[in-house]
């Protein structure tokens, strides 16, 4: 007898079942149903395969349709990036790989005070003359190769180190509304698998967008303005880092922090001293003795013995804030006018992330 001759394998139907096996499904199920066809007109083997192919495909797509409504997808393009390192063009990308100057929007909207870790630690990386709601102003990483040393911890290092570097990248917060600093740090899991950097970023405190980087340094001021935005800059530093909890939930926290601040006037006051303002003397020594006349309430506030106390000195302190002179000596100098008092002008908070 003549040896039988086998039919021809249809080649489709091998790869609608590798296709569907890469999950890709759409392209599983069209090969699956033409390997049938031809199967069936030119009396080819492959039908098992082809119909494997068909249902793997089929499942996958009907699983993609049941988790579509559960899930958040993002179009995952890389930002665009000039020769300066600057975005210059939008895409998601992730918090531990923002640098300084990288204006964004947090990919789970901007997030509350003691929030738990940002979601997914995304973020959509914008131009920063586009409208946007957080700017990275500095980044560094932690020391320590012992165990995790808590939000508590890190909030010790990372909040005073922020605020500095935030007053050294904007040096005139005030000309912004109110801000609020924050900074992504690693949470548990990110710092057993070795992770330390701590990424410093700013927003307006009330959400709302910014439409221009926020950045200003020395060279975006004149003498006159460097050297009294200089001076006061101690004052800022300390006010940021007003304690978060109340007096009433911590006295000793409250009164260490009203010593540093009558340490910082201290020091701006003495700036102030040594410091020229070219047709805006009176007002910098009416502002200098406003500031004198109060802090000895900050020393008293940091020797309180108790909450009401010490609520009572920080009243009279703020009675000598010298602020009009302050928005006076802004005007002379042609800065500009701020929105808030110097103390509101900035806040700072935490944010866990596994960056």
């Amino acid at each position: 007898m003549p040896a039988q001759v086998q039919a021809r394998l249809n080649p489709l139907a091998v790869t609608a079942l590798v296709t569907s096996l890469l999950c890709l499904a759409p392209l599983g199920l069209i090969f699956g149903a033409v390997a049938l066809l031809q199967i069936s007109r030119n009396g080819q083997r492959g039908k098992g395969l082809a119909i494997a192919g068909i249902s793997v495909s089929g499942a996958v797509l009907l699983l993609v349709g049941l988790a579509a409504p559960l899930i958040d997808f993002k179009v995952w393009t890389l930002p665009a990036r000039s020769d300066s390192g600057e975005a210059a063009g939008p895409g998601w990308t992730t918090v531990h790989s923002l640098t300084a100057g990288d204006c964004f929007d947090p990919g789970s909207g901007l997030p509350e005070r003691d929030t738990l870790a940002l979601g997914g630690a995304s973020v959509r990386l914008v131009p920063c003359d586009e409208s946007h709601r957080g700017e990275v102003y500095g980044t560094f990483a932690l020391s320590g190769e012992g165990e995790f040393p808590g939000r508590d911890g890190i909030a010790a290092i990372a909040r005073p180190r922020c605020v500095r570097l935030f007053l050294d990248y904007s040096m005139d917060p005030m000309a912004f509304g109110r801000l609020q600093t924050y900074y992504f740090h690693p949470d548990e899991r990110g710092w057993d698998a070795g992770r330390r950097t701590v990424v410093c970023w700013v927003a307006r405190l009330d959400m709302t967008e910014l439409d221009s980087s926020v950045q200003r340094d020395a060279s975006d001021l004149d003498p006159a303005q460097l050297a009294f935005l200089s001076a006061v800059k101690p004052l800022s530093i300390g006010a940021a880092l007003r304690p978060v909890k109340s007096p009433q939930q911590d006295l000793p926290g409250a009164t260490a922090w009203a010593d540093q601040m009558a340490e910082a006037q201290t020091e701006t006051i003495r700036m102030l001293k040594d410091t020229e303002l070219p047709g805006a003397e009176q007002p910098t020594e009416q502002l200098v003795a406003e500031l004198e006349k109060g802090l000895p309430f900050w020393r008293q506030a940091s020797e309180a013995s108790d909450a009401d106390t010490f609520l009572g000195h920080l009243q009279s302190v703020d009675q000598h804030s010298g602020n009009k002179y302050v928005r006076r000596i802004r005007g002379l100098l042609d800065l500009p006018m701020p929105t808030t008092k110097p103390g509101q002008a900035l806040q700072s908070t935490a944010v866990p992330a596994d960056v």
